[in-house]
């Protein structure tokens, strides 16, 4: 369960290039024997698919890390309560909304903090995948450009300071 996690980002992202890629990927070949599609899609290549892709596989290697968050947040959760609410004849909906989710919106709230400030950091996977591709181009990948590749160090200081500004701002107002 905790494998794309523990799997390198580099790495989970070379791998799902070569999955998604339109000539000989598993993902097209899969599609295709099944009928979904009737020519390969070049996921990474294509505007409209390739942001969408690459948001699919940072949801695929992170979703471990939120699910062991939540699993952690949920054993904190005293059985007392559901047996309260079980005793007393309470929907399960209700014992949801009601008790589970008040009592573990802390580790809610860390989860959706760590994933929030992870995409808007996110460099290496987009990177990898899809290069400086105009289409998923983030504010990580975009000072990259500007330091190296167009040699600008103001505007490459200045948009990896703005990134630096907004995940303090986003910090700050979470916690």
């Amino acid at each position: 369960v905790l494998v794309p996690w523990a799997i390198p980002t580099v790495v989970s992202a070379k791998m799902w290039a070569w999955m998604l890629h339109d000539q000989f990927g598993i993902v097209n070949a899969g599609l295709m024997a099944l009928g979904v599609i009737d020519r390969p899609v070049a996921w990474l290549a294509d505007a409209t698919t390739a942001l969408p892709a690459v948001i699919l596989v940072d949801v695929w290697k992170t979703t471990p890390f939120v699910a062991l968050l939540m699993l952690a947040a949920l054993q904190t959760v005293p059985r007392d309560c559901y047996e309260a609410a079980r005793v007393d004849g309470i929907p399960a909906w209700k014992v949801f909304v009601f008790i589970t989710l008040p009592l573990i919106r802390p580790a809610l709230a860390v989860a959706v903090v760590f994933r929030l400030l992870d995409a808007l950091r996110v460099f290496d996977l987009v990177y990898v995948m899809t290069g400086n591709a105009e289409a998923t181009m983030t504010l990580s990948v975009h000072a990259r450009q500007q330091l190296v590749q167009f040699q600008d160090m103001g505007y490459g200081s200045a948009a990896s300071t703005l990134l630096f500004l907004v995940v303090g701002l986003v910090t700050i107002l979470w916690l």
